[in-house]
């Protein structure tokens, strides 16, 4: 059933993954996609302004060369002047010369008329109509100070080559009214298309604005997101990989370690924990080691994380529990103890208690032969657990704190607990001596456990040296490679009944050399 459930998880993770990444990628395609054509329009409209500005400031300056020159009688000369101008300017489709209001002449005929009122002036003082019509045979843009006036194409002010975009929209403004705008467009933009707009530098009233429909965006969108598809599968088929090898990882392991506790695979073994002054073994602690039917060990670190984290932990502290008391009831030519183990799952059971004791009371084992172990990261805790505590030390258990100076205990915290022993973590024993930062914290571990008045245990001595030095500041106990490593229980049995001291035969271990 269990599997069942983590396939089923395994897929919908994946699932949801793959839309996630699916979803992203659309997002940055739109985003992407959306960014070009901002930036494709801000380039139109910028060259339609530089375009508008010349055809202006051209018209400007051939208009009053054409005011301060003599020619004012719509002459021969006059008027091929007029049609001159026409002609070399693509912009211009004809030269008005209308004196008093009254056209007279143009590049192209002498047909007279008089000129409508005109619709704006601009900031200069120049005069426009936004659809003169006159003689000509389109309507047109004309401009002008008088007399002379210059009708100009107005689509040629919005008329930008190459288009790449098809769909695109340009406009002219000039005091909210429009003054050019492309030709062909089936409908007028709205708040979905796409814009961005020049304001004239001369002008602030004159801008021009481009724009793109929706349909442009939705193809530029699709385009990066057919590009970005194949990045997108390749993440999807990598994150559904590393699921299912996480998915495979965790249940084979869950599996594995319910089923490594049937087959008998798990193993207790002891490590014992010698008085420094006097090299006898005073108590072991209990370590489990995992060998599988096939020869292979699995690493402690690797399986007592997964099960602390999966909810496995207490199948594990039972297991030791049942085995230590059992192999101590067997010892009973000694009063040798075992500190065992316990996670923050063991002691916000509500069940520990009461199963340790019932099982110390099946073998007739005294409370004080099983001491056990927390690690100083577990000692942020609630008061539930410091109750727990608490009642186990009532019941006759010594507490230690494993690991002590790599958590988070302050001495107010450790004041207030009900612990009898702290035990030096091997990193600091290993500091002794050797100038590191950290050489000077097993001293003040053990004063700060004198203070308390607690005893003290070092873990991971490897030489001499370091058993003196310990035994110097005031450690009564201590555990390591210079004393045993961890041994099955028949081992145990034989190491105790060895009359030779700890501190010289550790069984058949060989200890380290003094230079580690």
């Amino acid at each position: 059933m269990r599997k069942k459930k983590l396939f089923w998880q395994a897929i919908l993770i994946s699932i949801l993954a793959c839309v996630a990444v699916t979803l992203f990628a659309a997002w940055l395609a739109r985003a992407q996609a959306k960014k070009e054509l901002q930036n494709y329009l801000q380039d139109i409209a910028e060259q339609a302004m530089l375009r508008s500005d010349r055809v202006f400031t051209v018209s400007s300056q051939f208009l009053d060369k054409l005011n301060n020159s003599a020619l004012n009688d719509c002459s021969e000369e006059h008027q091929q002047r007029l049609g001159e101008i026409a002609f070399d300017e693509l912009f211009v489709r004809n030269v008005l010369y209308a004196p008093d209001g009254i056209v007279k002449c143009s590049a192209s005929s002498r047909q007279v008329y008089p000129l409508p009122k005109w619709d704006q002036k601009t900031t200069m003082g120049r005069s426009l109509w936004f659809e003169f019509k006159g003689d000509l045979p389109k309507r047109s843009v004309l401009y002008g100070p008088g007399p002379h006036y210059a009708a100009l194409d107005s689509l040629y002010l919005v008329d930008i080559l190459p288009v790449k975009k098809r769909g695109l929209y340009i406009e002219a403004v000039l005091n909210h009214r429009i003054l050019a705008s492309s030709q062909g467009a089936k409908k007028k933009p709205d708040n979905t298309w796409l814009s961005r707009f020049r304001v004239s530098k001369t002008n602030p009233e004159y801008v021009i604005t481009a724009y793109l429909p929706p349909k442009e965006l939705q193809r530029a969108w699709q385009d990066y997101f057919e590009d970005l598809l194949p990045l997108c599968s390749i993440i999807c088929l990598v994150f559904i990989g590393i699921t299912i090898w996480f998915t495979r990882r965790s249940f084979t392991m869950g599996l594995e370690i319910i089923e490594g506790l049937r087959l008998g695979e798990f193993e207790v073994h002891y490590q014992p924990i010698v008085a420094l002054a006097t090299g006898e073994v005073s108590s072991a602690e209990a370590l489990l080691r995992w060998k599988r039917q096939n020869g292979s060990k699995i690493s402690p670190d690797l399986f007592i994380g997964y099960a602390e984290e999966n909810g496995q932990i207490s199948l594990l502290t039972q297991f030791v529990l049942e085995k230590v008391v059992s192999d101590l009831a067997q010892l009973a030519n000694t009063d040798i103890a075992v500190s065992v183990n316990l996670s923050g799952a063991d002691l916000a059971s509500p069940m520990f208690i009461e199963n340790l004791a019932a099982l110390c009371k099946k073998h007739q084992l005294a409370p004080n032969r099983i001491k056990l172990e927390i690690t100083e990261r577990s000692l942020v805790m609630g008061q539930q657990e410091i109750e727990v505590i608490t009642r186990l030390r009532q019941a006759g258990h010594i507490i230690l704190i494993d690991d002590f100076g790599t958590g988070y205990s302050s001495l107010s915290y450790l004041h207030n607990l009900p612990v009898d022993i702290l035990k030096i973590d091997k990193s600091f024993v290993h500091a002794l001596g050797s100038g590191a930062a950290t050489h000077h914290v097993a001293l003040h571990i053990v004063q700060m456990a004198k203070d308390l008045g607690l005893s003290v245990v070092a873990e991971g001595i490897e030489t001499s040296g370091q058993a003196v030095t310990l035994k110097e500041m005031g450690v009564e106990w201590g555990q390591g490679w210079l004393y045993a490593k961890a041994m099955t229980y028949a081992d145990l049995r034989q190491f105790l009944q060895s009359p030779t001291p700890a501190t010289l035969k550790p069984l058949s271990f060989a200890p380290l050399p003094e230079a580690v």
